[in-house]
């Protein structure tokens, strides 16, 4: 199975914000699954939450443990830094 880019938001603080006709709530907590219609919130006092993503109206990032969640490091060596000057000699 392929991972879908919204893994990358696994383990972040959330809140939550959710509704169901008339009724809003909002939920804060850890964001543990997301996939297959659902969403996974461990709120902060522990309970476990099940949402369906048709009753998701937000999702707000409130600490992000990476600051870029949804974006994986590609291998390979380092990047080259030097400032490009069009007159420069090119290195050996």
């Amino acid at each position: 199975m392929t991972p879908i880019w919204l893994d990358g938001f696994k383990g972040q603080h959330v809140t939550v914000y959710s509704s169901a006709g008339d009724d809003e709530r909002t939920d804060t907590g850890t964001l543990a699954q997301i996939g297959d219609g659902w969403l996974q919130l461990i709120k902060d006092n522990g309970e476990n939450m099940l949402y369906p993503y048709s009753a998701v109206r937000v999702v707000k990032l409130l600490d992000l443990a990476q600051t870029t969640p949804a974006l994986r490091a590609e291998p390979g060596g380092p990047v080259d830094t030097r400032i490009y000057e069009p007159n420069a000699q090119t290195l050996p």
